[in-house]
Formats: C-alpha cells, structure tokens, sequence
C-alpha cells in the first residue's frame, strides 16, 4: 500500500514538473516575442530630436536591390549623367574617392528638420542628413582628401567628433553615424528696442554656439528625449518600404510664440499631430500610403462633424474628351464653425461682421459641401518672338462648381459682393462684374450652384449634361468613398506642352516624361475616429517594369538630351 502511495506521489510529482516546464517555455517565448515586437525603430532613431517636424528615410539597399533585378548598375547609370553634363575629371575622382569614404550606402538615410523661435533670438531652421558608417577611419581619411577640409579643425568630444564648415554648416560623426547639420536662421524681424539710449539692437548671440548646441543634443540625448520615444514613428518602421516619412505640427509652435496676437487654445489645436507616411517603387507604379493622427481636441472635432464621400456626378459630365486633371471634396461645413468655438474666437469674428449685417457662420452654411474643380485642354499658345521674352502663354478650359448649403446665408453673402461691383444681379441669378469678365472668365451663381468656368461655352455644354468626360471608370472607381480626390492626366498633360518646347532637347525631353508616366491619383478617407488615411498611386506607362528603373532610365535620357555626350 506504502509503495502505491509513494509511487502516486511520484507521478504526480513528474506532472507538476512538466507543468512547470511548460508554463516556464510559455513565459520565456512570449517574453522573446514580446520583447521582439516592441523594437524601438531604427536605431538612428536615437540620434534624432523628438521635436523634429519633418523626417524621411530612405531605404538605398531596397532602391539598390530593385535596380539589380532590373539589371541596372547605379554606378554606370550615374557616370552617364555625369559624362553627359559635361563634369570634369575632378568631379568624377571625387565620386569614386566617396565610395571609399567609410559610408554604408546599403543603410537607411535620414533627413531631419528641426525648427526653433522666440522673440529674443528670432527663428532657425536645421537640415540634417543622416547615414551609416562602415569605419569611420576611411571617412576620416576621406575627408582629408578634399581641399575644403584641408584648413578645418577636427575637434572631438567625448561620444563624437566634428568638423566646423562655416557658420551655419557642421559634419559630425561617431564610430557608426556622420550627420551633416545645415541652419537657416532668421533675426532681421526681432529687434529689442533700448528705451533709455532710443536705439534699436539686434540680440547679441552666436549662430554657431547655437548649432554647436543642436548637434551636441544628437549624440548625447537620452532615448526619451528622442524619436525612439515616439510611437507613431516607430510603428510607421514596422512596414517594410523603399521610403518613410513622418512629420508633425509640433515646428509651428515656434511661429506661433512670435505672433503678436495670440488665439485662445489654437496651441493645443496645433499641436501632437502626426503624419506618417510610407512608398514603395513597385512594377508599373509608385504607390505611397499615409495616416493622419490628429490629437485629443483636433479628434472630437473631426468625429463630430465627419463628412460625406466626394460626388462624383459634379465632373462625370465635363464637356471634354482631352480631360487634364480634377479635384474633388466633401465635407461637413459646420466644421468651421465647431474649429472657431475651439479657438473661443467666434463671438469675436461675429462682434466684427455684425456691422456688415453678416456671421461667420454664413460663410460657411453658404456651402453643403461639395466642391469640384476640373481642367482640360491644356496647351501652351505659340510665344511672342516680338519682344524681349519669348514665354509660351498657358491655355485651359476649366470648370469650377460648389453646390449650395443654405440659401438665406448665400444670397446675403452675393448681395455683399454686389455692392463692390465684382458681381452683377440679374433677377436671381449672379454673373462677374467687369473686373472678373476682363479676365476672361464666366461665372454664374443661383441658389444651387456656384460656378466659376473657363468659357460661356464650357458652362453652358457642362450644365447641359449632354456630354460624357473621358474619366475612366477605373478612376472613378477608385475615388468613390473618399472625401477627398485628385486626379492628373500626366500622359495628356505633357501632350499639350510638347509642341512648344524649347528646341529639340526639351521637347525630346518632355515626350520621355510622357512615355514614362500615365497618371496621378491621390485620395484621402473620413475619419475613422483615430486617423485619416491617404493614398497616392503614380502609375507608368510600362506597367511591366519597376517604376524606379523607369525613373532612372528616363533620367539618364533627358540628361543626354539636354547635354551633348562628351566624349
């Protein structure tokens, strides 16, 4: 009996050591994938600024890889620019000496916009470009090489080194990064005025300590001051593409401290609003996708007043079978009205309009929502040879038609306009003034539409409905369900630029541009109560081939064309 007990407890005591070895590789795995997914990004990432407005990556080793696949050398494409713009020996010594340079041209590339004001110190701009190093000793010797390095001072702190170009110029780098760090800044508008001497000064600080400064914070900032803290950039890295970009609203909050007139909230209107956006070069087109996250008070307000999807009958009947391009909107106009009770400005605005018998609120209930804008038919006209310019003017017909919201808000908005002479009233009925005729445009404007047109002729075939324009239903197809559209006609567009072409180069030129491309369309959804997502398709003539091959073989074209081949 003891020995059934003993041998019960033994089998037990095996299930309780399996059960433990199991929940122990459980843990262990999940703790690897989790650990695996949470990645902070690149890791250049730690070198940029968090308060960076604007970044975008490249990714060389996937451009690279596609042009090996197409069977393109980017070495030879590059020499045949080259040699065809006529670049001496010195150039090309200088190309070839770079690739010895210590730079990983296989690694991303970042190029990053930090911006920075106040009243005391004006505003600066700084451009960074970003890559990797393969030995930063090349890089060192490399730069030893060229004349405009040869009187600068290389000085090294404790975690990088760098080399002072000018006063606005700075190349730094470690043992794995080199950036260089270009600023723009602007202080003739910020002015201290001396009121015991009565003298204007100009702040007394310098540009270069300033910069010192930035590309200090590159290489000594903790990762929770960087774009390694900031997850909507991480995340956008988590797809895989040729490109990236990221920007956020966040650069104009310098601008707005030095205003003179500063609105109730309109800073946390601005402010905490990314854009993340991705493209890849892929057979037959380019194709780059976006989000738009808006923050907490920016959020309620687009939910609120969410939109409808664009109408596609405002450019179905275009009077035109050479159509160019159009762009199309809708939206919810009390959305204007929702931004100014935001800002706490629309008592304000009304205070103001009220002597004018107007609110802010008629300038946008005025309108439903829908607006269109179509053009066709562009040419350039044959220059004037007669005078001292020879410019080619341009030619197109155009349709641009907003429907109708509110009728009352309307008609008191257009009788305002017919007091200054810009409109004519005719019965109910509103058409330009003589300013707007002498441009040689149309208008005409009752209580449904608001139309604005090229030609009397246009409108009057486009109002009619009797025509059908040449949009594909594959373009509208893909447009319907957006709130916003764009469209170009790339292909029929350079078709009426060709013919005035200066000389033979450019227009050889221009009809490399027209057998490479097809068309343009960009398209932008509602929000979905955390973003707005976007699409831009640029889609090639030879739907067969990688469109950065198509890119690069008309680029090396044009130059031969442009400039003779010297040989």
């Amino acid at each position: 009996m003891t020995n059934k007990v003993k041998a019960c407890s033994t089998f037990k005591e095996n299930i309780r050591m399996k059960k433990i070895i199991q929940y122990t590789l459980v843990i262990t795995i999940t703790s690897l994938l989790i650990t695996a997914c949470s990645k902070k990004g690149p890791k250049q990432a730690l070198f940029i600024p968090k308060d960076a407005s604007f970044v975008m990556a490249t990714d060389l080793g996937s451009l690279q890889a596609k042009l090996d696949k197409g069977g393109i050398q980017l070495d030879s494409s590059i020499k045949k620019i080259w040699g065809s713009s006529g670049l001496d020996a010195s150039h090309k010594l200088k190309l070839a000496q770079s690739k010895e340079g210590g730079i990983d041209y296989n690694e991303k590339f970042f190029l990053f916009v930090t911006q920075k004001g106040n009243s005391s110190k004006g505003s600066s701009t700084t451009f960074n470009l970003m890559g990797s190093l393969k030995d930063s000793a090349k890089l060192l010797a490399f730069l030893k090489k060229q004349e405009v390095f040869e009187k600068a001072d290389i000085v090294r702190e404790q975690k990088y080194a760098y080399l002072e170009l000018a006063e606005n110029f700075i190349l730094s780098w470690n043992d794995k990064y080199i950036i260089a760090t270009f600023s723009i800044n602007n202080q003739g508008f910020h002015k201290q005025v001396d009121t015991m001497m009565h003298t204007n000064q100009t702040p007394s600080f310098s540009k270069t300590d300033e910069l010192k400064k930035q590309v200090n914070t590159y290489f000594t900032q903790n990762e929770s001051e960087s774009m390694a803290a900031v997850k909507p950039f991480v995340e956008l890295f988590k797809e895989r593409a040729d490109g990236y970009v990221y920007s956020n609203t966040n650069g104009s909050m310098s601008a707005l401290s030095m205003m003179p007139i500063q609105l109730p909230k309109l800073e946390e209107l601005l402010s905490d609003n990314y854009t993340t956006s991705t493209f890849n070069f892929e057979e037959g087109k380019i194709v780059s996708t976006s989000n738009f996250y808006p923050n907490k008070l920016l959020s309620a307000i687009l939910q609120k007043y969410k939109g409808p999807t664009v109408n596609v009958s405002m450019i179905q009947n275009y009077p035109s079978q050479n159509l160019n391009g159009f762009f199309l909107v809708s939206f919810n106009p009390e959305i204007f009205g929702g931004i100014l009770k935001q800002l706490e400005i629309e008592s304000l605005a009304d205070a103001y309009l009220q002597t004018m018998n107007i609110s802010s609120a008629d300038f946008y209930k005025c309108l439903k929502g829908d607006i269109a804008l179509v053009f066709s038919d562009f040419t350039l006209t044959a220059p004037n040879h007669s005078g001292m310019l020879s410019i080619p003017k341009p030619v197109a017909k155009f349709i641009l038609n907003a429907n109708i919201g509110d009728k009352a808000s309307f008609a008191k908005l257009m009788d305002k306009a017919v007091e200054t002479g810009f409109i004519i009233k005719q019965n109910k009925v509103y058409h330009g003034g003589a300013i707007i005729q002498s441009l040689g445009l149309y208008l005409h404007a009752d209580e449904n539409n608001f139309i604005v047109s090229s030609d009397s002729s246009t409108y009057l075939q486009y109002v009619a409905k009797t025509n059908k324009g040449a949009i594909s239903e594959e373009v509208v197809k893909n447009i319907k369900a957006k709130s916003s559209a764009f469209y170009l006609d790339v292909d029929k567009l350079m078709g009426g630029v060709m013919p005035y072409g200066d000389g033979e180069p450019m227009k050889a030129s221009f009809n490399f541009v027209k057998s490479t491309f097809r068309d343009v369309t960009a398209t932008a959804d509602n929000f979905d109560g955390t973003k707005i997502a976007a699409k831009v398709e640029v889609r090639m003539k030879d739907d067969k081939t990688n469109s950065l091959i198509s890119i690069v073989n008309m680029l090396v074209n044009i130059v031969g064309q442009v400039h003779p081949k010297n040989d």
